[in-house]
């Protein structure tokens, strides 16, 4: 096989080209003109030019978009471990409930955590929302009738890349019959009410499938990142 020719095989393995009419028209030459290359076993520069550096720039896109998800990956890692301590915080302080109210200090913490908390509860079957509680408007731009008597789980509310996960573990809940109760944690972008922009919340689910209920605690993580839990 010539030189030429084993190139053109290349190129059109890599661009995915059934038919070496369709090379001729990557590089814009006729038929005929490839047919020459071939047989005299020489392709100009330039059009090799073209081809060597759309694939260095392929391949550096791919460099960079690999080290961005690696980056965001670091970031939802140590974030899922901040949300994983919150829960066991929070199921800590409800096992003392009974003490804290004996004791200011113990009190005082956990006013502390509920007034930076923000808390649904609805219905597991439909999403419905039944009840709120928590600084809604000033955390997140909501006043009550525009989350009460709304679904919880909608796509104007949830993030795109988060909205398709959160209906394929709610239709695993929904469909299972060996589910009765659980208890998860997750972190999920939900929509600003009035600037229109995302904002990162750490969330605590507990699902009661057979009594039909469920019970959100989600807090804004922007202890963790500052400013930058808002994203576009």
């Amino acid at each position: 096989m010539t030189k030429a020719l084993e190139i053109i095989n290349s190129i059109m393995d890599t661009k995915g080209f059934r038919r070496k009419r369709d090379v001729a028209e990557y590089f814009g030459v006729s038929p005929q003109a490839l047919s020459i290359w071939i047989s005299k076993d020489d392709i100009p520069a330039k059009h090799i030019l073209k081809f060597t550096r759309e694939e260095n720039q392929y391949h550096a896109s791919q460099a960079a978009k690999e080290q961005t998800q690696d980056e965001t990956q670091a970031v939802i890692n140590y974030l899922m471990r901040e949300n994983v301590a919150l829960k066991k915080e929070l199921e800590s302080l409800k096992s003392t409930k009974t003490q804290h109210q004996k004791n200011s200090k113990k009190g005082h913490l956990i006013d502390k955590i509920v007034s930076e908390s923000l808390l649904i509860s609805g219905r597991a079957s439909d999403g419905m929302i039944t009840s709120i509680d928590g600084k809604w408007f000033e955390l997140m731009g909501y006043n009550k009738d525009q989350l009460l008597g709304h679904r919880y789980d909608r796509e104007d509310l949830i993030h795109p890349e988060e909205f398709e996960k959160t209906k394929k573990h709610q239709e695993t809940i929904r469909q299972s019959e060996g589910i009765r109760e659980t208890k998860f944690s997750t972190i999920q972008r939900w929509k600003h009410g009035i600037t229109g922009k995302y904002v990162l919340l750490s969330m605590v689910w507990y699902v009661d499938v057979e009594k039909d209920l469920v019970d959100v605690v989600c807090k804004p993580i922007d202890t963790f990142l500052g400013q930058e839990n808002i994203i576009n």
